[in-house]
């Protein structure tokens, strides 16, 4: 039996996904909260084995802070439950520790799956709603991803990054093949599509 700590300020969204996850004899839930801090004092104390955690909480921590204390107490896993999910932000979180990214309109008994894998050692699970190739960038193609949004043109994008425009050219063709588009003016469009 898995278990699991639900994390949400949002009662009724707490209360629907606890009844939802409860079906059969998969997961026993251990522990609520509404709050960062709530979440922190709580996890201390009882040590779930996966922590759903929501993402934007009201307290003094940030979801990054929570990961990185989270990631101190032995055999605590946790699973990001959001509402929407920018890339960017998704392979953010799962840099700083989440083991999954969820969100909340996912069918119930993919939650339970991707809460299942977790527990069993999988890490990088992301709702099959986000973009597939999304776990294949790294730190450093998100970091262009993001300067490419901000003006589109990629002289300027290159005197902010600090490379000469043909290197940065370059390197934007070999990520639109990682991501099978053919063309920088694509590349441009699906990270501003996906909140870059």
């Amino acid at each position: 039996m898995i278990r699991l700590m639900v994390v949400d300020d949002h009662i009724p969204t707490r209360q629907q996904i606890i009844k939802e996850l409860t079906t059969g004899d998969l997961i026993e839930i251990l522990c609520e909260a509404g709050t960062s801090d709530e979440a922190w004092r709580v996890a201390q104390q009882l040590l779930p084995d996966i922590v759903l955690l929501d993402l934007h909480l009201p307290g003094l921590m940030s979801t990054e802070d929570l990961l990185r204390k989270f990631k101190a107490l032995p055999n605590v896993k946790v699973v990001i439950f959001a509402s929407k999910a920018p890339a960017s932000d998704v392979l953010d979180l799962l840099e700083a520790g989440a083991a999954g990214y969820v969100l909340k309109d996912d069918p119930s008994a993919l939650i339970r799956m991707s809460i299942l894998m977790v527990s069993r050692g999988s890490t990088g699970i992301i709702s099959p709603s986000l973009p597939r190739h999304l776990t294949r960038l790294t730190a450093d193609e998100r970091l262009i991803l993001r300067h490419l949004t901000k003006r589109g043109k990629l002289p300027k994008a290159a005197e902010r990054i600090g490379i000469p425009e043909k290197e940065l050219e370059a390197t934007a063709q070999h990520l639109a093949a990682k991501l099978e588009l053919d063309s920088i003016e694509k590349l441009i469009k699906w990270a501003k599509k996906h909140g870059f």
